[in-house]
């Protein structure tokens, strides 16, 4: 369940260090288990997740493809474990929803961010951030999907 009402918020370049996977939707729900496993199984090799949790960052590739990167959010000068990798979100405008509730709800969530923008006349990115993830899968999560060309 959501527990505020979507906004809109501008956030500053975000890096985000972790196991990235490439594929189509339908193997989603199977691989990326799987880099959450690894991610989890390397997290000395990784800054302290401290105040955001795990994070997972998704782009939309075209095509029913997904780019899913699991990890941490860390700064331009952290090193990057071997057999890992860092992708960089732009600074942009991005819509978003605290989500707290079950994990498996986090789409749903999701569904009703996408809604929103519709109902506000927003048209939404590629670019999906999911902050809050913990080692033991507790605690809320702030959903966030890009909103290009909107304004202050």
């Amino acid at each position: 369940m959501a527990t505020n009402s979507p906004e809109v918020t501008d956030l500053p370049e975000l890096r985000v260090v972790g196991v990235q996977l490439e594929a189509p939707f339908d193997e989603l729900r199977h691989r990326v288990p799987v880099a959450w496993q690894a991610v989890l199984g390397r997290a000395v090799e990784l800054p302290d997740p401290g105040a955001t949790g795990y994070v997972e960052a998704s782009q939309h590739l075209g095509g029913g493809r997904y780019r899913e990167t699991v990890g941490v959010l860390a700064g331009a000068d952290t090193a990057v474990p071997v057999g890992m990798t860092a992708v960089v979100l732009p600074a942009r405008r991005w819509a978003r929803l605290v989500h707290d509730g079950p994990l498996p709800e986090v789409a749903e969530s999701f569904g009703r961010l996408h809604d929103w923008c519709a109902q506000q006349g927003l048209a939404y990115g590629d670019l999906k951030l999911d902050t809050g993830y913990t080692a033991d899968g507790t605690g809320p999560h702030v959903l966030h999907v890009d909103v290009p060309g909107t304004s202050a």
